[in-house]
């Protein structure tokens, strides 16, 4: 990103977490290259333990102290110098203050600081930074104020205001219901938009499946299976008053039901081999789905999932083979002696 006068700034919006040193050294090196919120926003992650700037207490005890800038010609960069002693940081800015281009003051009080720098007295100038410290720093407060992530980051658990109110709408919002569903209560937070909804849909599984695996999903509805009856459900020959016993209301004939809308098939793929193994039952991805299909869907609705396997993925079967790569009956076991004609698709298996 560039600033007025062409020149390349950084923007640390688009930064890992994990990888602040290198950025801690640019502002460093060369401060007028990085935007200010994004510094101030650095140097609050940085040094979590010491006061975000524009609270009700000391300057000294805030992360970094700003001042600004007593000069007339037309600012080239938003910092204009960066500077760390004894655990105590200080910004100077450009482009807000009581003096300056941009100043509130009239032009005479910058000349009358620039006199007074000259002559080596930073007196005056460090009694206007009193007023400086507080407007700039209010200025910052004002920018986050409606930009939630910023105090997500700084919580670093999600214990802020609008995650507490987004698991208030997926059910969550109480602490003995968190950190038990199987997948990160922060990425629930992330599709609060689908799980809010009162009731699940086919199109919002498949975003939500789609999106969160990053792989083609389909979603086939209304998949007839075979259901089991229990016992007190079954027709016998005896005189109880039953309603399973009334004839032309609820008899049936034999222990199973023919459910048509009970079930619905998941068909993940086609994806590598490497992808289709963490897929199997028993596997990590298999049991994030399943808590996914808990999470979003009835515990009415039975799911089957159907793994589809990339064509040139697909192994022969050696007998003996042990390992990763290792024959499955029904799962991971193709007789082939070429290359298949079709992205194999058998391998499927029931959630409920």
């Amino acid at each position: 990103m560039a600033t007025q006068s062409g020149q390349q700034t950084t923007d640390l919006t688009q930064q890992s977490k994990g990888n602040l040193q290198p950025l801690r050294a640019l502002l460093d090196r060369d401060p007028y290259s990085v935007r200010f919120f994004q510094a101030v926003r650095l140097l609050e992650r940085l040094y979590p333990d010491r006061h975000p700037v524009g609270l009700f207490v000391s300057p000294s005890a805030e992360v970094v102290r700003f001042s600004s800038v007593p000069s007339l010609s037309f600012p080239a960069s938003e910092i204009q110098a960066f500077e760390e002693k004894a655990g105590s940081a200080k910004l100077s800015v450009n482009f807000m203050g009581l003096s300056a281009a941009v100043g509130t003051l009239p032009h005479p009080y910058t000349e009358f600081l620039l006199e007074r720098a000259r002559a080596k007295d930073r007196g005056p100038a460090e009694f206007f930074d009193v007023f400086n410290h507080r407007v700039i720093s209010l200025f910052y407060r004002a920018w986050q104020k409606y930009r939630f992530y910023i105090a997500y980051e700084r919580t670093g658990a999600g214990d802020d205001v609008i995650s507490a109110r987004l698991m208030d709408l997926i059910g969550l919002g109480t602490k003995g219901l968190q950190h038990r569903m199987g997948v990160a209560d922060e990425a629930c937070l992330y599709y609060t938009g689908l799980l809010a909804q009162r009731r699940p849909t086919a199109q919002g599984l498949k975003q939500l499946i789609e999106d969160y695996f990053d792989m083609p999903v389909q979603v086939q509805q209304f998949t007839g299976v075979w259901k089991r009856l229990p016992p007190t459900n079954l027709t016998f020959l005896r005189d109880s008053g039953m309603f399973c016993e009334r004839l032309g209301m609820g008899t049936i004939v034999g222990d199973e039901v023919w459910d048509q809308h009970g079930t619905v098939t998941l068909r993940l793929g086609p994806m590598n081999f490497e992808r289709y193994q963490q897929f199997l039952p028993g596997a990590d991805a298999s049991r994030e789905l399943h808590a996914w299909l808990r999470i979003y869907a009835s515990r009415e609705i039975d799911f089957i999932i159907q793994l589809v396997l990339e064509r040139e993925q697909t192994p022969g079967m050696k007998l003996g083979e042990t390992g990763p790569s290792a024959s499955r009956l029904g799962l991971v076991s193709w007789i082939k002696n070429r290359p298949l004609g079709h992205d194999p698709d058998e391998a499927t298996y029931r959630l409920s």
